[in-house]
């Protein structure tokens, strides 16, 4: 009797594809824990120094209490907004200031004091972060409490945005624009509707897209341009390859010629899942940490940041930052992978093709 596969051989139909690997790195470097106890870290960001990689920072979200920077090796540089309690953070590159200049600024969504969307100015001499919020906090969400939130350059124009969100499924577009002293303000220009909790969100800015995750639903893609359609696409569902509830952070993976990856936190089972960039978004692979026997892993993860790019001897070919909710007996942290092991040989390592600072407008 012949069996399936090589009767199906015969008749010329086409062998079963291989189900999507697991992928099991083990991390590399963490960050101090945050200084508050129970639930408080929440998202990181990379910020890549202009002249020297090596001097580049993690920034981390403690929404207990403040906004902290780190060096590369996860030691804790500066904390801003100590009483902000700032949720998400995401970083833009080059946005217009008063005088013609420009700063990369990092921003975040606040809940404390105060209660919006605050911006910090990144000095690229000292790596310190200043206010530069025009009036002390940009509101947003009709003065609700926000909660998550990511950035946008338009590789089509030229000009920088934010989104925020919050737990009822509002996400907001934010245009920035210059104010006086040297200080940033933002407009509302768009409002999109999703039916529950929306949180993590990540914009693609070559492509112009936008992914937004409705935490027991799935991934949601829209236009990240202004004029864009209010209505998204679900290119992802939760009970499909292992998404489980609640999806959480979001990152994107840029690679050449408009490839990488778009990698989602799979909160309800400690992994990572890993879909095609492009406009197919097709289920690569799981990423399924091992654990370090001096950093453990991270599980019940929150927000996710990858950087493509080279960040001197500790992460030559990037990095892949999880926030670890649980970090055994202490407070939470952020574990640091080095891109090549996570990548290993399933996925592109391409460290030299993107720079955060000329987006390439992709179709």
């Amino acid at each position: 009797m012949l069996r399936r596969p090589f009767l199906l051989t015969l008749l010329g139909a086409a062998p079963a594809f291989a189900e999507p690997p697991t992928l099991r790195p083990t991390p590399a470097a963490e960050t101090a824990p945050v200084p508050h106890p129970g639930d408080a870290a929440d998202d990181p960001a990379v910020w890549l120094h202009p002249a020297d990689p090596a001097k580049s920072l993690i920034l981390g979200t403690d929404k207990q209490g403040g906004l902290i920077a780190y060096d590369l090796a996860g030691k804790p540089l500066q904390t801003v907004g100590p009483r902000s309690r700032p949720n998400n953070v995401d970083v833009l590159y080059d946005v217009p200031v008063e005088g013609g200049r420009t700063a990369d600024i990092a921003v975040a969504t606040t809940r404390g004091e105060p209660v919006g969307v605050v911006c910090w100015a990144i000095d690229p001499q000292t790596r310190a972060l200043r206010d530069v919020t025009a009036g002390g906090v940009i509101r947003v969400l009709a003065g609700e409490e926000p909660y998550g939130l990511c950035t946008y350059h338009s590789a089509r124009t030229g000009k920088t945005y934010f989104f925020a969100n919050d737990k009822a499924g509002r996400v907001e577009q934010y245009a920035i624009a210059p104010a006086a002293g040297g200080t940033l303000t933002a407009t509302r220009v768009r409002t999109l509707k999703l039916a529950s909790i929306v949180e993590g969100c990540v914009a693609d800015d070559e492509y112009g897209t936008l992914f937004v995750s409705e935490e027991r639903k799935g991934i949601w893609r829209f236009s990240a341009e202004p004029d864009g359609a209010a209505t998204g696409a679900l290119i992802a569902r939760v009970g499909e390859n292992g998404l489980r509830a609640d999806v959480e952070g979001l990152a994107i993976y840029p690679a050449g010629k408009g490839a990488g990856y778009l990698i989602a936190s799979s909160q309800g089972n400690h992994t990572y899942k890993v879909y095609a960039r492009t406009p197919d978004h097709a289920f690569v692979a799981t990423i399924d940490p091992a654990a370090s026997a001096a950093l453990g892993k991270p599980r019940d993860t929150d927000g996710i940041a990858v950087a493509p790019f080279p960040l001197g001897p500790q992460f030559p070919k990037g990095v892949f930052i999880a926030q670890d909710g649980l970090n055994g007996r202490k407070k939470q942290n952020f574990k640091l992978f080095r891109w090549e092991d996570v990548a290993g040989e399933t996925l592109t390592v391409d460290p030299a093709s993107y720079d955060p600072r000329k987006p390439t407008r992709r179709e």
